[in-house]
């Protein structure tokens, strides 16, 4: 009986599923919604967790050697726990503290200043006919800017919930990721005892295999891209400073963070920045972009080779499939969580076909 029932759910299931595509798809899918909101939270917490894992592997290591002996209980593990937070909130606290307050010194700045970039832009090319189209095209830039302001402001407390709510999600994922942690022999226990009274030994192996090979993709690819954005975006501020951009605070901190999006990110974050200099100075922008060239460049082929190496592994048109559908099934944590995925499943497809090759 219990063979039976080991063969014939997971086939039901999958059946069941399908069926349900193909004649309510909405339903399902509505469905899916609702329980991927729910379920936010834990699979912040689980991807924190496994992030942190190492490090606080580390610390309880090091306190046992500087102790000389281990701490009774979970002492070690939660006082490891503890020092890792503790870590993290003063390196964030210390970005906050000494980059926010320039950040936002030039952001005012540069929103003081727009007037006057405006009126010496169109001052200087008015009398041109060749850069008429320029002036016009701004003009239609502003008019629709102004048209859209009042749809800003009505959407301004739809975005304010929707940012409480992703806030209250990372709080609770923190939460939950230190109770993971602490718990996490007990937990992979259960689940262990679980999968083995539901799958057959061959399945459990399989399942294990994927599980092992999703947690150490998701970690490589966590640490990797914020190390590169940190690089990336240090390295655009000293060559800003280097070269004499405008605001190269501001426009590195952009490129710093839009680096967190996988292939594109830098590029992405290159186009309001480079708006932003063809305000001040139309030909600091055609250089800026000459320059964030020959840094992706740099980036790619000797910084993330190191940094990242093959935490991904897999070809960028993948990642590219995994970032929109992870967008669109569930959010930020969706693409977390689907790029790690899906490079683990090409990491193991990858080594079926040289097995059998």
């Amino acid at each position: 009986m219990k063979q039976n029932i080991k063969k014939y759910f997971f086939p039901c299931l999958l059946l069941f599923i399908a069926l349900c595509l193909l004649l309510r798809p909405e339903l399902l899918l509505s469905l899916w919604h609702k329980l991927w909101g729910a379920a936010v939270p834990v699979v912040l917490g689980i991807i924190f967790a496994a992030v942190i894992d190492p490090a606080v592997c580390t610390f309880e290591k090091a306190l046992g050697r500087l102790l000389k002996k281990p701490l009774k209980g979970n002492g070690g593990r939660f006082l490891s726990i503890t020092l890792v937070y503790l870590l993290i909130a003063a390196v964030f606290s210390a970005v906050v503290w000494i980059v926010i307050p320039r950040l936002i010194d030039s952001a005012a700045l540069f929103a003081g200043s727009i007037d006057g970039y405006y009126r010496d832009l169109r001052l200087r090319y008015d009398s041109s006919q060749e850069a008429s189209w320029l002036i016009t095209w701004l003009d239609k830039l502003l008019d629709y800017a102004s048209d859209k302001l009042p749809d800003l402001f009505g959407r301004t407390f739809s975005a304010t919930a929707d940012f409480l709510k992703s806030a209250a999600n990372v709080l609770l994922g923190l939460v939950l990721s230190v109770y993971f942690l602490a718990g996490k022999e007990h937990i992979l226990d259960f689940i262990r005892s679980g999968a083995r009274s539901a799958m057959s030994p061959e399945s459990f192996r399989k399942a294990a295999r994927v599980i092992s090979a999703v947690n150490c993709s998701l970690v490589n690819f966590i640490s990797g891209q914020l190390t590169e954005a940190v690089v990336l975006g240090t390295l655009c501020f000293c060559g800003m400073v280097v070269l004499g951009f405008e605001y190269p605070l501001l426009i590195s901190t952009i490129i710093g963070v839009t680096a967190l999006i996988p292939v594109a990110g830098a590029f992405i974050g290159a186009i309001p920045s480079a708006l932003v200099l063809f305000l001040v100075k139309p030909s600091s922008a055609l250089w800026f972009i000459v320059f964030i060239i020959v840094l992706q460049q740099l980036e790619n082929n000797l910084i993330y080779p190191k940094v990242v190496g093959k935490s991904v592994g897999m070809p960028s048109v993948l990642i590219l499939i995994a970032i929109i559908a992870g967008a669109e099934l569930g959010g930020a944590a969706g693409i977390m969580l689907g790029i790690p995925l899906l490079s683990a499943v090409y990491m193991l497809v990858k080594e079926s076909i040289e097995e059998k090759a």
